[in-house]
């Protein structure tokens, strides 16, 4: 279950989703089945791509994220990644802008 103030922002069913809420800049639960697991952004975002590198080489896969292995097969692999990159906010450069004071 989600915090109140956390909004779904992809889903798969209702045990296997990803939601977002507003504290320390962003912070992401991933709901898996029994596990839950509170990323920041960036940990979604480096999660995402050693996901797309482990499922390039094919087969079923674990993921470790700190002590605990997410296992997964290929399916369900392929499943995860499509739910992390349907919510993850991509961060991208803040736009530089310069400005000049006029008398």
């Amino acid at each position: 279950m989600e915090a109140d103030h956390a909004q779904v922002v992809a889903r798969i069913s209702e045990a296997r989703y990803l939601s977002r809420c507003p504290c320390n800049g962003g912070t992401y639960h991933l709901h898996w089945d029994a596990a839950t697991f509170r990323l920041t952004p960036e940990g979604l975002q480096f999660l995402a791509q050693v996901l797309e590198d482990l499922l390039a080489r094919g087969g079923d896969g674990v993921v470790w994220l700190g002590a605990v292995g997410l296992r997964f097969r290929e399916g369900e692999g392929w499943e995860l990644l499509r739910l992390l990159k349907r919510g993850v906010v991509w961060q991208t450069a803040s736009p530089v802008a310069y400005f000049r004071h006029l008398n």
